[in-house]
């Protein structure tokens, strides 16, 4: 596994392509109003909380992330790979792979090739189109939508952030995760708001309802919550009484550190 991973930071930052892309991607982000988020102390703690509220195990998130590192290997290796413009985005074992390749026949050995090299892939979402590679203007401009559309799943209340999955491709969104019908409608209300969206793709796996395991940790943690709250109010009234009686105090000439 860090082979494949030190093989793709290889090659992602040995690209010609790379260097003119990083640019772009930050002036497309600057136009957004959106930056993303920079990698601080606090993003061990940051995993962790994340990984409470998964709907997903941490086997099978250990699995997607497994499986999405093989593919952007492997399409860096494959030469109709490497003649197209493929993205990845991998939920519980599904992958949905968006982009364009040249022709339906190169296309075709792609999605063969990929059913034959990863078997751990239970199912494909095919949403490659026959047309001209994706301009690197263009790709930039996807990764400021993906960044929009992430903030403004963080500015709403429906659905937790966790729970979808993003990616933009060609001014197409695509969304991923297991969510509720509410959820799933909360979740298409954010993404709209992005600039540039030309149409929002929804793959969810809907639920009947929120797993009863994931209401009782938000109710434990609101009850948590709630106890922290009740006692910074009563250390509060606490010190408010204890300026009080020494306010009496003095006013009485008794000395202010007279013990009590």
């Amino acid at each position: 596994m860090f082979q494949i991973f030190t093989k793709c930071l290889k090659c992602h930052y040995m690209s010609r392509q790379t260097f003119t892309i990083i640019p772009l991607t930050l002036f497309a982000i600057f136009l957004s109003g959106c930056v993303p988020a920079i990698p601080s102390a606090t993003s061990t703690a940051a995993t962790v909380v994340a990984m409470d509220q998964e709907r997903r195990t941490a086997g099978e998130v250990i699995d997607d992330k497994s499986i999405y590192l093989q593919l952007l290997a492997w399409s860096i290796e494959d030469p109709d790979a490497k003649s197209s413009n493929l993205s990845f985005l991998i939920y519980k074992r599904v992958a949905l792979i968006a982009g364009q390749a040249p022709s339906s026949k190169i296309k075709s050995s792609i999605f063969q090739n990929i059913k034959r090299k990863f078997p751990s892939i239970d199912r494909i979402i095919d949403e490659v189109a026959i047309s001209i590679n994706n301009s690197l203007v263009g790709k930039a401009k996807d990764l400021a939508i993906t960044a929009q559309v992430e903030a403004s799943l963080l500015n709403q209340e429906v659905v937790n952030p966790i729970h979808v999955r993003v990616m933009t491709e060609n001014a197409n969104v695509y969304l991923m995760g297991d969510v509720t019908k509410r959820e799933g409608d909360g979740a298409v209300k954010a993404a709209s708001k992005a600039n540039g969206v030309k149409t929002i793709v929804k793959h969810f796996n809907y639920l009947d309802a929120r797993p009863l395991a994931e209401i009782n940790r938000e109710r434990e943690r609101e009850a948590r919550e709630l106890a922290e709250k009740n006692r910074a109010l009563l250390e509060k009234e606490r010190e408010a009484k204890r300026q009080d009686l020494l306010r009496q105090l003095k006013e009485l000439g008794s000395p202010e550190g007279t013990p009590f």
